[in-house]
């Protein structure tokens, strides 16, 4: 067994990190809200391991704990200390990001409403990549099947004690060793099944190094990923985002973002590229926050319309 505590720098709203999980579901997690607590697997090592996150303190003195019964080498200790502080966002300082956004009338309020929210981070380069391929031009539901297709196919499960299972993400030699006609039985299309194969074979063939992106800057992940087929700007946006953390990302391309711009500027039609890049100059070098605020706020749009319609209608006597 291991077990750690990590204080998180405040502001943590694990409630907030639930509220966005609502509109963004992710198979690999097992959430008890009432408990605080979040169970996944990762691979640590190369060895699946099931590990419980538990949320204490409160927004302003947040506390993160850190439990597996799996019997640990010192390495595999420090690579999930290492993979969790990265995937919560742990050091990450929002202040700056709020004094930033209160420059604004229309991003002030989400400082207030959304206290707390940070980026949940993927584990690691090949899975968040492959998850963003999958959603290229998909709605979340569907890309969120797709998904968990892949991850029941080609990668792992680990049973806990109590019989529930939970999925590991596949490794880049499982992806590798897929044929495209499997990918198609399972609802990828022939150019999607083709762009996560080659980008998993160039994984472990060498071509693409992905820890020699971490020393990169941003142009120079997006020029070196986007020679690569199937991968354009806003896919090696998403991994710096999600997959690297970085904290100064404009994915002007991405829909979402054109929908929270239109909500929360009030603009009357969807900004273009161009209008979200000149908008978004304000917001540097905090933008993948500030991108990240305005997509909840559409989320949050979204869940109250969904609560307000299940409220209006008529139940059965």
């Amino acid at each position: 067994m291991f077990a750690t505590t990590i204080t998180m720098k405040p502001p943590y709203s694990f409630e907030r990190l639930l509220q966005r999980l609502l509109t963004h579901p992710d198979e690999q997690l097992q959430i008890d809200a009432a408990a605080g607590v979040i169970r996944r697997a990762l691979r640590l090592d190369g060895q699946p391991v099931l590990v419980v996150f538990r949320f204490g303190g409160s927004v302003e003195e947040p506390v993160l704990q850190i439990e597996t019964e799996a019997a640990l080498t010192q390495r595999q200790q420090d690579e999930l200390i290492r993979v969790s502080r990265h995937m919560y966002g742990v050091d990450v300082d929002l202040e700056p990001v709020y004094r930033r956004m209160r420059e604004s009338a229309e991003l002030r309020p989400l400082t207030e409403k959304f206290r707390g929210l940070r980026l949940l981070h993927d584990p690691d380069l090949f899975q968040s990549m492959v998850r963003t391929i999958i959603g290229q031009q998909l709605n979340l539901a569907f890309a969120a099947t797709l998904t968990h297709r892949l991850i029941r196919q080609a990668g792992d499960v680990i049973v806990d004690q109590q019989g529930r299972e939970f999925l590991v993400f596949p490794t880049p030699e499982a992806v590798a060793r897929l044929e495209v006609e499997q990918m198609r039985a399972w609802q990828f299309s022939q150019r999607k099944a083709e762009y996560i194969i080659d980008f998993a074979r160039a994984v472990v063939s060498g071509d693409v190094d992905l820890d020699r992106l971490h020393a990169m800057p941003d142009e120079d992940v997006i020029a070196c990923l986007s020679k690569l087929r199937g991968i354009g700007r806003w896919t090696v946006e998403c991994l710096l985002m999600f997959g690297m953390g970085r904290p100064d990302l404009l994915p002007a391309a991405d829909i979402g973002l054109r929908n929270g711009i239109q909500l929360v500027y009030g603009i009357a039609e969807k900004p273009d590229e161009q209008e979200i890049r000149r908008i978004g100059e304000s917001w540097a070098p905090y933008r993948s926050y500030v991108s990240l605020y305005l997509w909840e706020a559409v989320g949050e749009a979204k869940r109250e319309a969904a609560r307000e319609k299940a409220e209006s209608k008529p139940r059965r006597k």
